[in-house]
């Protein structure tokens, strides 16, 4: 039997117990999604799909020889035993299946240059609403992540710095002694806006690993220092490795990260 998965209002599959039993296990899939096959009536929680074929006494076992005989493990052949039925375990196989069949949507996918371009030709402007957008889709596929918000926060105090720039600037032409104070308070809040960005970063930072080495496991690694300087860029780069890693997967060329 197959089952057709529902999430945020996006159908995934249809997948088998058995992939739904091996995608729960790795967080792939949630017990909250939705499920539905063919003969069922009504969508329902995957972990009540799990619970009731749990549920279901199994078939009989085949009947076995009492004889076992020890396998030959040769230490550089992989080892096939019964507990594989024979196949051979491949890490780097199986966590090439994972990104083929993931239910997870691709991180954007600009490529890096154009974004350090256009980042460049409009001031920056374009980084503050790229970085939305990455955050946006990093709140999809990682529900607890925080980073949008402290980016969204950040781009309020630009807005709010913008226009007290401008009453800055009428208030000195009238009167030149606040210039001091204008100066001061510009200096205040573009500070205040690079410490929120920061925040946002290494918070983008801590969940982009957590994601991809746990639900979409690629062994994601990033450089703090790297994250300090060049910031979305950086994990622009990162994005764009990932998701050829993934169509590559889906291709069945499976390369390590």
């Amino acid at each position: 039997m197959q089952y057709q998965i529902s999430r945020n209002g996006q159908l995934y599959g249809p997948y088998t117990l058995e992939d739904l039993q091996r995608y729960i296990a790795s967080g792939n899939v949630l017990p909250s999604d939705l499920a539905k096959s063919e003969e069922m009536a009504d969508w329902v929680p995957v972990a009540q799909v799990i619970a009731s074929a749990m549920a279901t006494p199994p078939a009989p076992p085949a009947a076995e020889s009492t004889a076992f005989a020890s396998p030959s493990v040769n230490a550089d052949q992989p080892y096939r035993g019964p507990d594989f039925g024979g196949s051979v375990y491949n890490p780097q196989a199986q966590a090439g299946n994972t990104l083929a069949t993931s239910p997870y949507p691709d991180a954007p996918n600009l490529h890096w240059g154009l974004v350090l371009l256009f980042g460049f030709l409009t001031c920056t402007l374009f980084m503050f609403i790229w970085n939305l957008v990455v955050t946006g889709w990093l709140k999809r596929v990682q529900p607890t992540s925080t980073a949008l918000y402290f980016y969204i926060g950040a781009v309020a105090l630009a807005v709010v710095r913008t226009f007290v720039g401008l009453g800055n600037a009428v208030t000195i032409a009238a009167h030149k002694d606040l210039a001091l104070v204008g100066g001061i308070t510009g200096l205040g809040l573009g500070t205040v806006i690079w410490i929120v960005r920061l925040i946002a970063r290494y918070s983008e930072m801590a969940q982009l690993e957590e994601h991809f080495n746990t639900v979409e496991p690629v062994g994601l690694k990033l450089n703090g220092v790297m994250v300090f300087f060049f910031g979305g860029v950086y994990f622009q780069y990162k994005l764009n490795e990932i998701n050829a890693m993934k169509q590559a997967a889906r291709f069945g060329a499976v390369r390590p990260y």
